[in-house]
């Protein structure tokens, strides 16, 4: 994410970890809130799966702030 971490991408977006953790939810994520929290700030490994339902949630806020994609997905970092 050229040094943007998840949560500092979280914070761009506006984004508390509650509504980052519905929206993922809604795309079909299936880690807790808490789990969300320890991932986006390094504390806690996602699969690529769940890492990639993540990006897509906040790619998906940057869309609606009309900014680019800005989290990679994991095909794209692997």
């Amino acid at each position: 994410m050229n040094g943007l971490t998840l949560d500092n991408a979280r914070g761009l977006a506006a984004l508390t970890v509650y509504e980052l953790w519905l929206r993922y939810f809604t795309l079909g994520g299936t880690e807790t809130r808490d789990d969300l929290g320890r991932y986006l700030r390094g504390d806690l490994e996602f699969g690529d799966g769940q890492h990639d339902v993540v990006a897509l949630a906040l790619n998906e806020r940057f869309h609606e702030l009309d900014l680019d994609h800005l989290v990679p997905y994991a095909d794209d970092v692997n």
